[in-house]
């Protein structure tokens, strides 16, 4: 019996690769937080503005960043878009002296991939964070596409990811919030609360996206597809 052709083995290969993932969903790492429960379930904040919080990076890494999120309350997509900044802060306040470093627009819809509650956009290149630094991240937010209100570590409320905040004290974080007239420099009104932030932008670092099931089965179908048409082609020799 002859061995398949190089085409064939490919087809093949491919549909055995897929076949295992093809109820998978989309996973990700180390994001700036994960929030602990359900925060379409809790309080919803309708503030028009922008939002977000500011926090110290770790002592023991070099921390990096290639996805901006926004918060999608129900997974059903968004009503409008939003801009999701990253700003090099300084110093705690944060205040207008900061610098942008990444930006991204979240498009309204369902366009963009959804991970663990956030609709995420790539940035063009990876962007380095300092050790030991100040960063504030926010969105710009509209009264309609509401988010889950303040959420604490203290309260065990999210966790946050050791490879940006590791084991800084609670003091080095916290929510900030500003009127839509501060942008584009990153919001300056600090909350009282301690170890928290507005969770409606989150930040992370090399997201794996998996394809859903539906684009699957289209590609393997255009695969076998190929293979037919590439045997009907033998034949005719």
């Amino acid at each position: 019996m002859k061995n398949p052709p190089d085409f064939l083995r490919i087809v093949l290969a491919f549909c055995l690769a897929t076949a295992s993932t093809a109820f998978g969903q989309m996973s990700g790492n180390n994001t700036l937080f994960n929030p602990s429960g359900n925060l379409s379930t809790g309080a919803q904040n309708g503030f028009v503005g922008t939002a977000g919080g500011i926090f110290l990076t770790t002592y023991n890494d070099w921390p990096n960043v290639n996805w901006l999120g926004y918060y999608d309350k129900d997974g059903d997509g968004l009503a409008n878009s939003h801009v999701v900044s990253l700003w090099y802060s300084g110093g705690q306040g944060g205040d207008a002296s900061a610098t942008p470093i990444a930006t991204v627009t979240v498009p309204a819809g369902t366009s963009a991939p959804l991970v663990n509650g956030y609709r995420w956009v790539e940035l063009p290149s990876t962007v380095g964070l300092w050790y030991g630094s100040w960063y504030t991240i926010a969105a710009q937010t509209d009264g309609v596409d509401t988010w889950g209100d303040l959420v604490s570590g203290g309260s065990s409320q999210l966790t946050w990811d050791a490879e940006y905040v590791g084991g800084n004290a609670g003091w080095s974080r916290a929510g900030h919030y500003d009127t839509l007239a501060s942008y584009p420099n990153p919001p300056a009104n600090q909350t009282s609360t301690d170890d928290s932030i507005y969770p409606v932008a989150n930040m992370a670092y090399n997201l794996s996206i998996i394809p859903e099931p539906t684009t699957l089965s289209l590609a393997g179908l255009g695969f076998l597809g190929m293979a037919a048409a590439w045997r009907r082609k033998r034949r005719s020799f």
